[in-house]
């Protein structure tokens, strides 16, 4: 391989250019930071493309001999730098690639742009003659075609790059990020260095045949073109889901071609600069016969046409069609054509199989119209016709984590990544990342597209998706300086509403709510100038779930239908549901459990229609709890059990461990300790391999109380204290509260009535701030326990009064009991005779109903209190008798809690009826 000739000057490759004089490396004109030494590296390399540069050479030149350095890992480091600055990879390199134990070697062709005085020749490798990156040389798909021994698109199609499905399968959870260099750029008030490409949206097409089995046609042609106009990135597409999402909202279906008011709706929704719409129709039934494409390239600011285009072929020629059209809409756009560089990476990268085409064409359809099922089974086909093809695994991994399942969406984004040599660098990375995502890897995915956002820095889907990564990462700060450098990005991309939405979802674990409530109220607004509806939803949405947590229920009740009346309106069936289960929660807030189950049912079966098996499994475990409120422990069992089995069967590590926690919860009330310990145990040790803290932190509750009744205080006070400080760490105030009256539980049983007393008006300082009744109720117990102990027995009676009111309401079986045993006990010790042998009788009752309603820790309570009665009566041989069957059978159950307690009460019953809490 020679050198390229000339004097030093600008030498260029694929995308980027280096400037020897200036020592600077640019991608489409933004300078790339890149130290000296890897600078130097590719300086070298550059002289010599396709030869091997030694590392010796490079040791010369770079690290002298006289220079005391450890010279293989500072070339390490050096080269690390390099690739990172290139986007580059040692394991699939594009530019740079290792050859072990000799050196280096670059790839890809490098040129000597025009103007430049150091302009002679370009040569590289698979260089067939020089190229400019003014696309003077342009290659055709034929001689592309020819080149790489790529078949016709009748019996083999190559289907050329969809950017917008790769990124769709990065973007399926996108929320909030961007890169450092940018964050520091728009930071400092520079974003004007960020340039916004014109931005282009493929709309689709109209099937004129009326044939349905023409229909995937519109999407394919629809993506085809959107690689041909996005190779060599001088416009930026819309992604396809956007488009989708659009057409939904705004009730546009193809059409040939859109009028001013129209197009001034569109690019209030999208923010696009054009749109491109027509139409297509088969000329006959034979395969020979010929299919046009009709197409029209329209300004959306001026609602002016562009370019009209028709291109014809036969279905042999698809590809051809769509490559002559691409070519034409460049001219128009005033882009220049795709280079040969660009042109093989197109080629390179598609399908084999007209076969895998159609179905991959039709899953994505599916896809981007929220029905995953018919997603998945399409797109399985297309992996059964060609399981060498990445993107259609890719769609598939998408499917599959729709639906829920998230193993099987992992296993397929990992072939999808071991498939991806063929795709664009860019392709390629977010292949990888969403393989990082589906595996929980989100600081590596972040990592990705952090890389991503800084080549792209217009590329608002990378700040979302990249945004998204970090949040999962649980760095939330992090998160809002990210997006309040994203506001300062250039118009339309600054005023996108998903901004807002992330912002929030990033204020809420930090308790900020007035910056969370603000950045929904202006997505909303944003949402709404735009007439972006199923936005407006999600917005709507995320404020209720805030207002359920304020305490701002009728607030929160408005807001959740109406987002529910959004969703139906673009039958977004997934919607509808999660709009169901929100006011399940509001409902169940409010202690109206009833209506809170016949909501959580109406979203499960319309999951359960759509095959969305996680969120099935959630409504399960939904449905699990309000059985236990309702005093259904068998109902409970059972709806945590199908949660479990459908959690395994979507192999959902974090939700297995949730429903074992909801598993533990029932076990523990019928008296099952071991069984309820071992849900807790399992399901923490899921969440620690797993990285899910606040789930961790809910199971050590569980697992503080078991350990309570087995009578390990001091390993008890050790879980509930670990699972307070995790619930601190991420902003969650009800489940701290929570954490908090553990803590005074285990404060009561060891008498330490003042310390109680604290830790319950921390819990209830919390509960003020949000609305949790059922919360507040067991609050108000334990204070009536602490009253009761220090004689207040009017203030005791007036605490234990308002439990019992929610207990009423609600018709909370565990709050009912609990909170009747307490107020039995008040009376135990009140002057009044009547009311003493009211409460004896009253204990029997509830010792009845409990064991009726498999309620056992509470049957053992009932019972502990009326043997204390008993003791301190006319009759106490009754209750010493009564007492010891009680410690006899609690201690077979593993309750050693409740054998001390009535221990302590034979031993002295008099003190005992004053110290006992509950």
């Amino acid at each position: 391989m020679r050198a390229v000739q000339g004097p030093i000057g600008t030498r260029g490759f694929g995308v980027f250019e280096v400037d020897l004089r200036a020592a600077e490396l640019r991608k489409h004109g933004i300078r790339i930071k890149l130290q000296e030494q890897p600078f130097q590296i590719l300086s070298l390399l550059l002289e010599r493309p396709g030869d091997v540069v030694s590392r010796e050479e490079l040791r010369e030149k770079l690290w002298p001999a006289h220079t005391f350095v450890d010279f293989d890992r500072s070339l390490n480091k050096a080269m690390t730098k390099l690739r990172a600055a290139l986007g580059d990879s040692a394991d699939s390199p594009r530019y740079v690639e290792t050859i072990p134990r000799h050196g280096y070697r670059f790839l890809a062709p490098v040129y000597v742009p025009h103007g430049d005085p150091s302009h002679v020749k370009t040569l590289g490798p698979e260089a067939a003659g020089k190229f400019s990156a003014t696309g003077e040389n342009h290659v055709s798909r034929e001689e592309t075609r020819a080149r790489f021994g790529i078949a016709d698109f009748g019996t083999h199609i190559r289907k050329g790059r969809v950017y917008g499905l790769v990124a769709m399968v990065a973007i399926a959870a996108a929320t909030v990020f961007v890169s450092i260099r940018v964050l520091q750029t728009v930071a400092s008030g520079t974003s004007s260095a960020v340039s916004p490409r014109r931005s282009v949206a493929v709309l689709g097409f109209t099937n004129l045949s009326g044939d349905p089995q023409e229909a995937w046609l519109s999407t394919a042609f629809s993506d085809w073109l959107t690689t041909e106009l996005t190779a060599g990135e001088q416009v930026r597409a819309i992604p396809a889901e956007s488009v989708a999402r659009m057409k939904m909202e705004l009730s546009m279906p193809d059409v040939d071609g859109l009028g001013k008011e129209s197009l001034v709706r569109i690019r209030k929704n999208l923010g696009t600069d054009f749109v491109i719409a027509g139409s297509y129709a088969r000329l006959g039934r034979k395969p020979e016969d010929q299919i046009r494409l009709d197409l029209r390239l329209q300004d959306t600011q001026t609602g002016e046409t562009i370019g009209a285009i028709s291109e014809a072929g036969t279905e042999t020629q698809l590809l051809d069609i769509v490559s002559r059209a691409g070519q034409h809409l460049r001219d128009r756009l005033g882009v220049r054509a795709v280079t040969r560089e660009e042109a093989a990476e197109v080629a390179i990268a598609l399908p084999t199989k007209s076969e895998t085409a159609r179905l991959y064409s039709e899953g994505l359809a599916k896809l981007r119209s929220f029905d995953a099922l018919r997603a998945r089974n399409l797109l399985q086909r297309a992996v059964e016709v060609e399981p060498s093809y990445a993107l259609s695994h890719a769609a598939l991994a998408t499917a599959w984590a729709q639906l829920g399942y998230d193993e099987n969406a992992r296993t397929e984004a990992k072939k999808a990544f071991d498939l991806s040599s063929n795709l664009s660098r860019a392709e390629r990375l977010l292949v990888e990342a969403r393989y990082h995502e589906t595996s929980g890897e989100w600081d590596k995915a972040a990592g990705i597209y952090r890389a991503l956002f800084e080549f792209f820095p217009d590329n608002l889907e990378y700040g979302l998706v990249l945004a998204n990564a970090e949040y999962r990462a649980n760095k939330w700060k992090d998160a809002l300086d990210t997006l309040t450098a994203l506001q300062t990005l250039p118009a339309p991309l600054r005023d996108d509403p998903r901004i807002g939405l992330a912002e929030g979802d990033a204020a809420m674990p930090l308790g900020d709510t007035k910056r969370a409530e603000a950045a929904l109220v202006s997505a909303e607004q944003k949402a709404r100038a735009s007439g972006a509806s199923l936005l407006v939803a999600k917005a709507m949405f995320a404020r209720a779930w805030l207002f359920e947590n304020l305490g701002r229920l009728d607030e929160a009740d408005k807001l959740v239908h109406g987002a529910r009346d959004l969703y139906l309106a673009a039958h977004d069936q997934r919607g509808v549901a999660d709009a169901e289960t929100g006011e399940a929660i509001g409902l169940m807030f409010r202690g109206d459990y009833f209506s809170a189950r016949q909501r959580y049912q109406e979203a499960l079966a319309i999951h359960q229609n759509i095959g969305n098996k996680h969120s099935v499994a959630g409504e399960f475990d939904n449905l699990g709890e309000i059985s236990l409120f309702l005093g259904d422990v068998r109902g409970a069992l059972q709806k945590y059990q199908e949660a479990l089995q459908t959690y395994q069967e979507v192999r959902d590590e974090n939700g297995v461990a949730l429903a074992k926690i909801g598993l533990g919860d029932a076990l523990y009330s019928q008296g099952k300790l071991p069984e309820a310990r071992k849900m807790y145990e399992e399901s923490i040790k899921t969440c620690l391999l797993n990285g899910d803290r606040d789930r961790e932190a809910v199971a050590l509750l569980g697992l503080g109380r078991v350990l309570r009744e087995q009578g390990d205080f001091q390993t008890a006070w050790q879980r509930v204290v670990r699972a307070r400080n995790v619930f601190q760490e991420v902003g969650d105030r009800t489940p701290e509260a929570r954490a908090e009256l553990h803590l005074s539980q285990l404060l009561l049983d060891r008498n330490e009535n003042g310390e109680a007393v604290k830790s319950i008006q921390r819990a209830e300082n919390l509960l003020a701030k949000t609305a949790s009744p059922r919360d507040d109720a067991t609050a108000k117990t334990l204070l009536a326990q602490t009253l009761m102990a220090s004689g207040k027995l009017a203030e005791a009676k007036e605490n234990i009064s308002q439990a019992i009111r929610f207990a009423e309401h609600s018709h909370d079986m565990d709050i009912s009991l609990m909170s009747w045993v307490t107020a039995s006990r008040i009376d135990a010790i009140s002057p009044n005779p009547a009311q003493r042998k009211e409460a004896e009788k009253r204990l029997n009752a509830l010792i009845l109903q409990a064991k009726a309603a498999e309620f056992i820790y509470a049957a053992l309570e009932a019972r502990l209190a009326l043997g204390e009665m008993e003791l301190n009566s006319t009759n106490p041989t009754a209750g010493r008798g009564h007492l010891d069957t009680l410690r006899k059978e609690a201690a077979s159950q593993g309750f050693h809690l409740i054998v001390q307690r009535a221990a302590v009460l034979e031993h002295s019953p008099k003190q005992a009826l004053l110290d006992q809490p509950n």
